[in-house]
């Protein structure tokens, strides 16, 4: 069987640029060998520096938010905590002095009072009484002026100590005045309002945490930023996606790119095969391992040997045609996607082989069977498969006009009774006289 078709490559890409941008420089020009990963092109980068920079600027705001975060998180309680023992502390104290105030002085202390008046007032007269004697004396001339001026001194010393006992003694007898009283209480007031305050703060702790945990997504955020921001600059340099050649004209320097505007075209160096065209006529005379010689009209007619290694499923609608992908067993290093070329396909022949319908293999594993109808019943054999063509398999293991079931094998069991109800159901395994 003869059929035609061309080289092609396993591999065939055409690079893009992934980012918007004006290109800037182009490093190959039309049938340059690249390596996988060489710069082919790139693009302008200031604006896309600007942003990875501000990224990263961020990406510090963001660590440095956090790091406050945590801070708070860990202080925060213990201050919030503080407050709230220093305004139930004030609290206390405003309480007592309140009861202090509503009490009045205790019994002690206006007994205390009670004898600083009798102490003083005795200090009194004992002072009355020694500035009389010296006033005597001095009108007698028997002591000093100075003499008569420390006794009057002491004297009214006395008298001043004595009243001050005796204010002390009232106060202490009416120890709270209507308006201490009240500022007591107000006092108490504030106290409460403060404590309420410190403890409505203090219920405001979970809110740290949670600000944390925003603080760590916004650095996650910016982190992501960051990493897009750095990888659209590398995506700024096109690169070859693996080795082979440039193929066409690339894009020139100044063009503004979008996303996915092409560069240029990068065909892969080696791993080529052949693409057979196939006539819906002979597809099923071809199978996957078929050998095919091959013959490239640019290598001046020399023959090369290949297997067919897959089958397109879906054919050109125009013209029914089919596309094999045949694979060199010995690939020559000067192929090159696009060349034309011509394969030939031997089936070869078997003569006096055993054929029957390719409908009467059963597979099982890696073993092929066919059911016989003997007797009534279906009784399986192994057979050895060879050459397929035009739907019908060269066997070993069979001997002609064996009576083969082709309808229905794969649902028949070893030793079940068959009843053959439709012609056509078995047929004779037959000597093929020309070969297959």
């Amino acid at each position: 069987m003869e059929l035609t078709g061309q080289v092609t490559a396993s591999m065939e890409s055409s690079v893009g640029a992934k980012v918007a941008g004006r290109l800037a420089a182009v490093y190959v020009r039309d049938g340059d060998p690249v390596v996988a990963g060489q710069a082919i092109a790139q693009q302008e980068t200031t604006t896309l520096r600007d942003q990875a920079q501000q990224a990263l600027a961020q990406v510090k705001a963001a660590q440095a938010a956090l790091a406050q975060a945590e801070t708070n998180a860990r202080v925060g309680p213990q201050r919030s905590a503080a407050g709230v023992a220093t305004a139930q502390a004030q609290l206390n104290s405003a309480k007592a002095q309140l009861s202090k105030a509503r009490t009045g002085a205790r019994t002690e202390e206006i007994r205390r009072a009670e004898a600083n008046v009798r102490a003083a007032e005795s200090g009194r007269d004992t002072a009355k009484r020694e500035f009389d004697r010296v006033r005597g004396l001095y009108k007698e001339g028997a002591v000093s002026l100075q003499r008569l001026d420390q006794a009057q001194n002491a004297y009214a010393l006395a008298l001043a100590q004595y009243d001050a006992a005796v204010e002390a003694l009232g106060l202490a007898r009416n120890a709270t005045r209507p308006e201490d009283l009240a500022s007591a209480e107000e006092a108490v007031r504030q106290a409460e309002e403060n404590l309420r305050n410190a403890k409505a703060q203090q219920s405001l702790d979970a809110l740290f945490g949670q600000a944390v945990q925003q603080a760590r997504a916004n650095l996650e955020g910016a982190n992501a930023q960051l990493r897009l921001a750095n990888q659209a600059l590398e995506d700024a340099t096109l690169r070859a996606p693996f080795s082979g050649k440039v193929s066409g004209s690339p894009s020139q320097p100044g063009q503004f790119l979008a996303p996915g505007s092409p560069v240029a075209r990068i065909v892969g160096s080696g791993n080529v095969y052949f693409e057979a065209e196939i006539p819906e006529t002979s597809l099923e005379k071809l199978a996957i391992g078929t050998p095919v010689s091959i013959r490239i009209a640019a290598l001046g007619g020399r023959l090369l040997s290949g297997r067919i290694a897959a089958i397109r499923p879906k054919g050109d609608e125009v013209g029914r045609v089919f596309y094999a992908r045949v694979t060199f067993i010995d690939e020559p290093g000067e192929l090159y996607s696009g060349m034309f070329g011509s394969a030939t396909v031997e089936f070869g022949k078997v003569e006096g082989a055993t054929v029957v319908p390719a409908s009467a293999i059963v597979i099982q594993g890696d073993n092929h069977y066919v059911f016989l109808h003997s007797d009534g019943k279906a009784k399986r054999v192994k057979v050895v498969p060879g050459i397929r063509v035009n739907g019908l398999y060269q066997v070993e293991g069979l001997s002609e006009n064996d009576q083969v079931i082709v309808q229905g094998a794969n649902l028949v069991i070893d030793g079940s009774k068959v009843k053959v109800e439709k012609p056509g159901a078995v047929t004779a395994a037959q000597k093929s006289g020309e070969g297959a």
